[in-house]
């Protein structure tokens, strides 16, 4: 079952790449493209050095990238868990009269919270 549905995915990108090049802007745009990476892979063929130093700053780039979005991520967790804990503490000192407590379910009390 998996074979037919990769199978009839590539026929439909590739019938549907081959329709779209019917566009005469699109088939510049498209041999620009080729073209452009093709003389990139030679340079870099040329010069493997300059290869290795992109994808080190690559990498480098995106690791800071993770780790500054993991480190904001991990302070507006710990502002929200604060701010959780401020309205836990004012739910606590404020004291509702009877006709407005919430009803307890069965078995419950009010040490339990």
């Amino acid at each position: 079952m998996k074979s037919k549905f990769t199978l009839g995915l590539t026929i439909g990108a590739t019938v549907g790449g081959l329709i779209s090049l019917c566009d005469a802007q699109t088939r510049d745009h498209v041999r620009g493209n080729l073209m452009r990476a093709g003389s990139e892979a030679v340079f870099y063929l040329r010069n493997p050095g300059v290869f290795v130093d992109d994808v080190k700053t690559s990498y480098a780039r995106v690791a800071t990238s993770l780790s500054t979005s993991a480190d904001k991520g991990l302070r507006g967790l710990e502002e929200v868990q604060h701010a959780l804990q401020k309205v836990s503490k004012l739910d606590d000192q404020i004291e509702l009269p009877a006709a407005e407590r919430p009803k307890q379910l069965a078995g419950t009390t009010t040490a339990a919270r």
